[in-house]
């Protein structure tokens, strides 16, 4: 069912007045929105349709729009960890694979913003079971996942992935974990034969030994590492041209898929094509 166009009490909105001045706000009967430019009580909010405008208080017109799940990220999630960047989540997802209906292990599960990505490609009929060593963390992960409505396509386990007990039951596994090479074995056996691993991380180091790593192990192959630049804008009509500011190095994916190792050793004397 597709959701109401119009604004009822307890919804979220998204007050956009210009592109560095945006907020999400629950509207409810009794409150106000309030920011440097303007306010506006709720209750001139309420029965209104998303994508309409307003007044505010100072003069300066604010639109009033459907969240997206980009902006809970940049504007609406608690964060208590770092973050993938949106430019390297969009990227990760089309490498999956994944859709509807697809079982999805994440270790490292942190804030919970990689987690809500492929938790909304997965539903309606698909889970992500996600690893989180620590319960904080979790918890705020739930939290803003359930912020969303994604949360009923998510498990969360509070332990260590390498302790896990998994058998060939995932369609795509990602880790964001600062020695992944460690959770390989566990992987490998989580996923089905011929599904993706994607594997986040910040410096080469790590990307050198995890690829060593993957080597040694004999169960992966079409190993691929990409790194995202992503260039803004400056809309100006007759002045178009790129923002001055850019965010560089985010981090690194690397990518592979899981072969079933006696037919990967059989093929290796004839080929180099493995990992």
């Amino acid at each position: 069912m597709s959701p109401s166009t119009t604004i009822e009490e307890g919804a979220e909105v998204l007050f956009f007045v210009d592109r560095r001045r945006r907020w999400i706000h629950r509207v409810r009967r009794g409150g106000v929105f309030g920011s440097d430019r303007g306010s506006i009580p709720y209750e001139n909010v309420i029965g209104r349709v998303f994508g309409e405008a307003v007044r505010l208080s100072l003069g300066f017109k604010a639109y009033l729009l459907r969240p997206l799940l980009i902006d809970y990220i940049e504007k609406g999630f608690e964060r208590r960890t770092q973050v993938i960047y949106p430019k390297d989540l969009g990227f990760m997802l089309i490498l999956s694979g994944i859709g509807p209906g697809s079982r999805v292990l994440e270790a490292g599960v942190g804030s919970g913003v990689l987690t809500a990505v492929l938790a909304n490609a997965v539903r309606p009929d698909g889970v992500v079971v996600g690893y989180e060593l620590r319960r904080e963390f979790a918890e705020v992960a739930m939290e803003n996942l359930r912020r969303v409505g994604l949360d009923r396509f998510v498990e969360i386990r509070v332990r260590d992935i390498r302790e896990a007990s998994l058998n060939e039951e995932f369609d795509a596994a990602f880790l964001d974990l600062p020695d992944p090479w460690t959770a390989l074995d566990v992987v490998y056996r989580a996923l089905k034969p011929s599904a993706p691993l994607l594997v986040f991380l910040p410096t080469v180091n790590q990307v050198e030994k995890t690829y060593a790593s993957m080597r040694r192990h004999g169960g992966f192959v079409d190993a691929r590492c990409f790194e995202i630049l992503l260039r803004e804008y400056q809309l100006v009509e007759g002045a178009l041209r790129p923002e001055t500011r850019m965010v560089g190095h985010t981090g690194y994916i690397l990518f592979a898929r899981k072969v079933v190792r006696d037919v990967r050793e059989q093929a290796s004397s004839s080929s180099s094509g493995t990992a």
